[in-house]
């Protein structure tokens, strides 16, 4: 495995890795002259030198050419001090040639070869005859780049809302992914003044405690649900999330308070364990439902008293007189049946009934007897007599007619 060593060109820059060509001494802070496609520059080591994976190194190693010396940072020191006259100079050029650009800063390289100026633009500027004016001015290579609000406040620095130094431009190397979806979850003001930074954009420091934000709340029931407290039910109106606790209004009294959510879960098991255990002693109204829902059930399963009587009869020719009976074939052979068999037959089948439900008086007048001890009642009737024509019938009084009430 190669040995490496961690080099940042600014405290809150990236960490390159670089050959120590045989500086093994060398410490974390220490400054050193490293080879880099623009040139040699000056660098501060992160890491001391270490063995890495070869997947780690990204492109070929450049070497770490020496250690600084006094010399070094008092040549870096002048060139830093003409920033201030070169970015004046810059602006002029800036205005002769009529574009739309805002000077940021200007740093020149280790060996004064290279001057970069930073700026920011709403669009693309077209800096093309800026650059050879830029070159024939200061005699040295010029080079204009674009940056955004972040970049600009990590170049130039401050304080943020929090009263600390930025911290893109004291530690973080990255700008951190953030959203609005992060403010909301940790009950943040939508206030663009109270969640933006000097940048003007979302706080980068949003996404420091985000993921314990989430997983807090997740353990904890959400703001409007219900839950059993050892006070009585009520309605979460709040969490804090960083005392770990729920605000619940009380339904009996409407108070709020504050409970641990290890209290809520122990009440809601004693609710439920108070509830199973009167549901299964029946004296619930689910329970009493279930125990009639029960008894329909086992009332619908029942046979009735027709097919109980039809399964009490093993005489087939009853069974064979009561099938052709009930396909509705007239000339059912009846005549073979003894009494009893024609007695059972009877009240099994029932007597065809009126529109209205009750049998007319026709079928009730030729309905056979039920039983033979029946029969000479049955036949000892008398039949009705038919009216004498010869006697006159009784006048009938006249309807009168009701009037209407014009």
């Amino acid at each position: 495995m190669p040995v490496v060593v961690g080099i940042r060109f600014k405290d809150s820059g990236k960490t390159y890795y670089f050959d120590p060509n045989g500086l093994e001494s060398l410490a974390q802070g220490d400054y050193v002259i490293v080879e880099t496609v623009r040139g040699p520059e000056m660098a501060k080591v992160a890491h001391p030198p270490r063995l890495v994976d070869p997947e780690v190194i990204v492109g070929e190693l450049k070497p770490v050419l020496r250690r600084a010396e006094l010399a070094d940072f008092e040549r870096l020191r002048q060139l830093n001090s003409r920033q201030d006259e070169v970015l004046a100079r810059c602006a002029e050029k800036v205005q002769e040639h009529g574009l739309p650009m805002r000077l940021v800063k200007a740093e020149y390289s280790f060996d004064g070869s290279r001057l970069t100026f930073y700026f920011t633009a709403e669009k693309r500027v077209d800096f093309r005859a800026l650059v050879r004016d830029l070159a024939r001015t200061f005699r040295t290579r010029i080079e204009l780049r674009q940056i955004g609000p972040r970049d600009e406040a990590k170049l130039l620095g401050g304080i943020g809302p929090c009263g600390r130094l930025l911290c893109c431009a004291t530690f973080l190397p990255d700008y951190a992914r953030v959203s609005i979806k992060m403010a909301k979850d940790q009950d943040l003001p939508l206030n663009p003044t109270k969640i933006s930074g000097v940048c003007g954009r979302l706080l980068c420091c949003l996404s420091y405690e985000h993921e314990q934000y989430v997983a807090v709340k997740s353990r904890m029931p959400r703001k409007g649900a219900w839950v059993q407290t050892p006070d009585g039910p009520g309605e979460v109106v709040g969490v804090n999330v960083l005392r770990e606790t729920v605000i619940v209004a009380l339904a009996s009294t409407g108070l709020q308070e504050e409970f641990l959510p290890a209290h809520i879960q122990e009440a809601t098991r004693h609710v439920g364990d108070v509830a199973r255990s009167r549901n299964a002693e029946g004296i619930t109204p689910a329970a009493r439902m279930r125990a009639e829902r029960q008894e329909r059930r086992a009332d619908q399963g029942r046979p009735s008293e027709k097919r109980l009587l039809r399964d009490s009869i093993n005489n087939p020719d009853v069974l064979e007189a009561l099938a052709w009976l009930e396909e509705g074939v007239e000339d059912a052979p009846l005549d073979l049946l003894d009494e009893e068999a024609l007695n059972l037959i009877s009240d099994d089948q029932p007597a065809p009934r009126s529109s209205s439900g009750r049998p007319t008086a026709e079928q009730h007048a030729k309905r056979p007897p039920d039983r033979a001890d029946d029969l000479a009642a049955f036949l000892s009737q008398e039949t009705p007599q038919s009216p004498d024509p010869s006697k006159p019938a009784s006048p009938q009084r006249p309807r009168r007619r009701r009037r209407r009430n014009t």
